[in-house]
């Protein structure tokens, strides 16, 4: 729909709400559904700004891997898979994308640590309670340890992140190894 990964997340989420407005002839929840009173409405209120977040991040995703894998099918390598006969699924799965995804999965676990802290528009917005709207709540009652406290998380959330990124790398590429 928009090709321009610099296209704003708050104009997505407007875009979202006046899509669903225009074509269901209903507005989303703006109060908090229990799962457990409502699955349904629970879900459907979470399935909007998911899509609206997703957005972007699949798009960057996409074209990174699109790019790699482009970069690897045109090693050496890969024309000896295809020179040998091996199959197209093998060359592809086995090979080529196996050794592209090194940088996704840098990509995403940097996307993913964004996503923890950086949704601050999306929860104002759809009025959902999440670390990005706490904090501003916080900001907005100068209550200082809260602010310390959510700040705190979200930098033990980027480095287990990318701890975890990284011990993925020494498990993908054996050629990767930590002493």
């Amino acid at each position: 729909m928009f090709g321009n990964l610099g296209f704003p997340e708050l104009l997505i989420i407007m875009i979202v709400i006046l899509l669903l407005v225009r074509s269901l002839g209903m507005i989303p929840s703006m109060t908090y559904v229990s799962p457990f009173d409502n699955l349904g409405a629970n879900l459907f209120q979470f399935l909007l700004p998911a899509l609206a977040v997703g957005y972007r991040s699949s798009a960057l995703i996409m074209r990174i891997t699109r790019s790699t894998m482009l970069e690897v099918l045109r090693e050496d390598y890969i024309r000896t898979a295809w020179a040998k006969g091996l199959a197209e699924r093998a060359v592809v799965i086995r090979h080529a994308l196996k050794n592209s995804m090194l940088p996704v999965i840098t990509l995403v676990g940097t996307e993913f640590a964004f996503l923890i802290g950086g949704l601050v528009v999306t929860e104002t917005v759809f009025t959902l309670n999440g670390v990005g709207r706490f904090v501003v709540d916080a900001v907005a009652h100068r209550d200082y340890p809260v602010v310390q406290g959510c700040v705190l998380l979200v930098a033990v959330a980027f480095v287990l992140v990318n701890l975890f990124v990284d011990v993925l790398y020494g498990w993908l590429d054996p050629r990767i190894r930590y002493e």
